[in-house]
Formats: C-alpha cells, structure tokens, sequence
C-alpha cells in the first residue's frame, strides 16, 4: 500500500456472492488461472462458455465463499442454530 492512502473505505464487490470459481486453462504460457465471484451456480456455465477457450480447461474449483462455511444455508445448520437459543 502506497503511504497517503487510507483503504478503510474500500468495498469489495465480491464478498456479498455466493460462489468463487477458480478456473485453470492450459494455454500456451502453461497454466493460467482466473478468479470469478457469483451468486447463482447455474452461472458457472456462462463464465466458462465466455471465458478464454473451453477446450483448454485444466480444472475448476468450486467454493462457497462464506465466512461461516455455508452453515448458514445448511439447513440443519439453520435449526441447530435456533436450539441453541
């Protein structure tokens, strides 16, 4: 960080999705990987589709990008949750 700047009222655009998507192509300058941040995983296609060429893919890995792991859309997370209040 550049001294002067005070980054504490920076807002990432990424932390309200629901999935992160690290894709790796195979190009012709050995792996290349791209990051991706979504909210519906039926989206996973489309960036994929539109990305660089499909045919190269190496590898996707998939992740809920939540601070709590998903258990809060886990619904016996949801219940566990309400017993204990």
């Amino acid at each position: 960080m550049r001294a002067g700047f005070d980054m504490s009222n920076v807002v990432t655009l990424h932390t309200d999705k629901r999935w992160k998507a690290v894709i790796e192509y195979n190009g012709g300058r050995g792996l290349e990987s791209a990051t991706h941040y979504f909210e519906e995983v039926s989206e996973l296609h489309l960036i994929i589709e539109h990305g660089t060429d499909w045919n190269h893919l190496a590898q996707c890995v998939l992740t809920l990008n939540r601070t709590d792991d998903g258990s809060a859309q886990n619904m016996q997370g949801k219940v566990r949750s309400n017993e204990k209040c």
